[in-house]
């Protein structure tokens, strides 16, 4: 892999990472509540959800090892639908409400290891993404959501009143990586049978 290719693959999964943290949910909302008291607990709430994520990386990786490769393509059509779906919820989804509830580290990795929806595209898509990119793939996926966690608390300060369009621009954003996975996943399923 030549550096271009190897900017432009760390590149799609940053941007991976990012459209998966960023759409307004339960630990955006709550990383938004806090951060109005401290940033650094903001960012901390986001740190925990995206332990979550790295478990679920570190588990789908075993997983996928102990699954014969001859059984793995339906993951690819069974994750790319679901990524779609995922795709379709985030469009729809509303503005992140403003919570009262007190948190940290704790409160966002316990958010992160029981959402369902995080479960379900770990186990789906989670398995063709290590399949199709190994695990270098996680690199530029935790940088994505890296990014967005030490960055939100800031946004949520900046934006303020502009929240609408911002969380408009950031639903769109993210529905088009979702989609744009989602759908390549599917097609590379099609392509393989």
């Amino acid at each position: 892999m030549g550096i271009l290719d190897f900017l432009a693959f760390y590149a799609s999964m940053v941007a991976l990472g990012l459209s998966m943290a960023a759409p307004p949910g339960p630990v955006n909302a709550m990383i938004a509540a806090v951060s109005v008291e401290s940033k650094l607990r903001g960012i901390a709430v986001g740190a925990g959800a995206m332990t979550a994520d790295i478990i679920f990386f570190m588990a789908v990786s075993l997983i996928r090892a102990l699954i014969n490769s001859e059984f793995v393509l339906p993951f690819y059509v069974i994750g790319g639908t679901y990524t779609v779906f995922l795709g379709f919820l985030v469009l729809r989804s509303r503005k992140i409400r403003k919570i009262r509830v007190q948190g940290g580290y704790l409160v966002g990795l316990t958010m992160g290891i029981t959402n369902p929806y995080q479960i379900a595209w770990w186990i789906s898509f989670g398995i063709a993404m290590l399949d199709k990119f190994g695990l270098q793939s996680g690199m530029g996926f935790f940088s994505g959501i890296l990014i967005w966690i030490i960055n939100y608390p800031y946004i949520v300060e900046k934006v303020g009143k502009k929240s609408v369009k911002f969380d408009k621009l950031i639903r769109i954003a993210s529905a088009a990586v979702l989609f744009i996975l989602g759908t390549y996943m599917i097609t590379l399923f099609i392509v393989n049978l």
